[in-house]
C-alpha cells in the first residue's frame, strides 16, 4: 500500500471529513510582528528589531486545535558587511480554553518549531538536492508558547493580537537562548459558530 505524502491532499481529505467533526474551524491569518531579544555583548549581531510578516492557519476541532506559522524579518539586518535574515517556524497544540462571549477567544499555544538564521553572501552555493542559494542557513531547535486574543469585528473576521515566546537550543550566533515576537494578525474563521 502507498503511503499518501502530499499535503495538499491530507488538507483536502480534513477538510472532507469536517463535517463528521462536531464544532469543527479553520483560523487562517497573516499579521505584522516585532522581535525583541536580550543581548549582553554589543559586538555580534543584533537578532532583535525591524518588521516580520507573519502567516499562519489552525485547524480546530471544538476548543482545541492544531495550528502552525511562519514568520519572517522583512528586510535583511546588516552586521559586519554581510547581511542576514532570520526566519521562525513552529507548529502547535492550539487551546480555546475559555469563550468570554462569541466575540472574545482566547488561545493558548505550545508547541516546537525552528529559527533559520539565513546569511547571504552574495556568493552562489549549489547542491544536488537543495539547488543553488544565495545564502547560507544555520537552523535551531526550537520550544514555542504564545498567548492571542481573537476579536471578532464582522462576522467571521477576527483582529488577534498576539504574543510569542521562542526559547532556542544552540543560539551561539546571537549568544541569547530566547526571543520573543508580539504583533496583531488580520484573519478569518470557516466554519464554526
Amino acid at each position: 500500500m502507498k503511503i499518501v505524502r502530499s499535503p495538499l491532499l491530507v488538507a483536502i481529505l480534513l477538510l472532507g471529513c469536517a463535517g463528521l467533526c462536531p464544532a469543527q474551524s479553520i483560523d487562517a491569518f497573516a499579521g505584522l510582528n516585532a522581535l525583541t531579544a536580550s543581548q549582553a555583548v554589543q559586538n555580534i549581531p543584533r537578532l532583535g528589531g525591524g518588521l516580520f510578516p507573519s502567516a499562519g492557519a489552525n485547524i480546530f476541532l471544538g476548543d482545541i486545535g492544531i495550528g502552525g506559522e511562519v514568520a519572517f524579518r522583512g528586510s535583511q539586518n546588516n552586521f559586519q558587511g554581510t547581511q542576514f535574515r532570520p526566519i521562525y517556524y513552529d507548529v502547535n497544540l492550539v487551546l480555546d480554553p475559555i469563550h468570554i462571549n462569541p466575540a472574545i477567544v482566547p488561545e493558548l499555544m505550545v508547541g516546537i518549531g525552528a529559527q533559520s538564521l539565513r546569511a547571504y553572501t552574495g556568493l552562489t552555493q549549489c547542491g544536488t538536492l537543495s539547488g543553488c542559494t544565495t545564502y547560507a542557513s544555520s537552523n535551531h531547535l526550537t520550544a514555542h508558547v504564545g498567548v492571542a486574543l481573537k476579536l471578532y469585528v464582522i462576522g467571521h473576521l477576527f483582529v488577534r493580537p498576539e504574543a510569542h515566546f521562542y526559547f532556542i537550543r544552540h543560539n551561539f550566533e546571537f549568544q541569547t537562548a530566547n526571543s520573543e515576537r508580539f504583533g496583531v494578525s488580520i484573519g478569518y474563521t470557516l466554519g464554526g459558530s
